[in-house]
């Protein structure tokens, strides 16, 4: 299997790829959509294996790896370019002006005790990060290259980042990965049919008729991605937002939602705050809306139980036979072909994958 270097991410799917494969083999299908494509994991993944795969996501930095790994980009042109990244002068620019070396700040829970704690990067790393992407800005590259080159930037950044999988705050200690040199490095080149990136509300897109829809769709209101992966957004973007800097790592005003009085315009949440009869939560309705929307023969749900999510496997399936035949498999072997035993969430983490195969499109 293919290995496929991306960002670290919440709930990524790389251990169920051949998992999510083995669905899609069932039927036969030869085009799929990823819908909440993320760290492009399954988009990439799906394409090296032969899929022409179209993929979505509402973050720009998730709009960059599938752009990436779905189009891919000039090895030569890129390569030579990335040598010279490796070579630049090290900038204190807007990255290393606030997010790096340590900072005295206030520690939540110990009644108003200021600590000096480290922030995300060592300014070693953090000025290779600013000069390599005021670089790529100066140079006049076509729009695969570029992206390849943002990818790059993101990937090395992710690296010595000094947290494992989030960026609302960094670790009270030096991990050892961020005190290593950063190195920037070709992403990785995916081969397979050249498919297509889309980057919006799933509710508001135009879905593409495939085969097969795969959905992992965020289940709980305390996973925002586009607050956990900030800076990531951050790099890719380079607009040099103003911080705001009472977080733990500053934000832009874009992702500080609970200040700004906003939403996050997460998949369940945005404009929806009104439940239908039968449909108690803003979730339930975006899954409803969702799955009316989608023109395929199979859809595939990802499921992980995990106990603050906003819909339970029950509320899941009770929405998703309305619109086909549904069948719920866990990660090793079939559960079920009925909904009605689900009736609590397991105290432990488990996989599941809802299936809802359709006779017409």
């Amino acid at each position: 299997m293919i290995k496929v270097n991306t960002v670290a991410y919440k709930g990524s799917k790389r251990k169920l790829l051949k998992d999510i494969e083995k669905y899609i083999k069932e039927i036969g299908a030869k085009t799929v959509f990823d819908g909440f494509s993320g760290t492009g994991i399954v988009s990439a993944y799906l394409r090296s294996q032969g899929y022409e795969v179209c993929a979505n996501d509402l973050n720009y930095s998730s709009y960059i790896y599938g752009k990436v790994f779905l189009e891919g980009y000039d090895e030569i042109t890129v390569g030579k370019v990335i040598e010279q990244l490796n070579f630049l002068d090290s900038k204190e620019g807007w990255l290393t002006q606030n997010y790096s070396g340590e900072r005295e700040r206030t520690i939540r829970g110990t009644g108003g005790e200021v600590q000096l704690r480290p922030m995300a990067f060592q300014g070693k790393n953090s000025s290779r990060i600013d000069a390599a992407r005021d670089y790529i800005e100066t140079l006049s590259l076509d729009e695969r290259n570029k992206n390849a080159l943002i990818f790059s930037i993101v990937l090395a950044a992710d690296k010595v980042f000094n947290n494992s999988n989030d960026q609302k705050s960094a670790l009270k200690k030096w991990q050892t990965k961020a005190l290593r040199d950063i190195k920037f490095e070709l992403p990785t080149l995916i081969s397979g049919p050249v498919g297509k990136q889309f980057k919006g509300n799933i509710l508001e897109l135009d879905t593409p008729e495939v085969d097969v829809a795969y959905l992992d769709p965020p289940y709980t209101h305390g996973v925002l991605y586009d607050t956990c992966y900030h800076i990531s957004e951050n790099i890719a973007l380079w607009d040099k937002p103003e911080l705001d800097h009472s977080y733990a790592l500053p934000r832009a005003s874009r992702v500080a939602l609970k200040k700004e009085k906003r939403e996050s315009g997460s998949f369940y949440s945005k404009g929806r705050k009104k439940s239908q009869k039968g449909l108690k939560s803003p979730a339930a309705l975006c899954f409803k809306q969702l799955l009316g929307r989608l023109k395929c023969k199979r859809i595939i749900l990802s499921y992980s139980d995990a106990p603050r999510n906003v819909l339970t496997i029950q509320n899941m399936c009770n929405i998703g036979k309305q619109y086909g035949n549904l069948t719920v498999y866990s990660k090793d072997h079939k559960i079920c072909t009925q909904a009605s035993i689900f009736n609590k969430i397991s105290t432990t983490l488990k996989e599941y994958f809802i299936i809802i195969d359709r006779e017409t499109i």
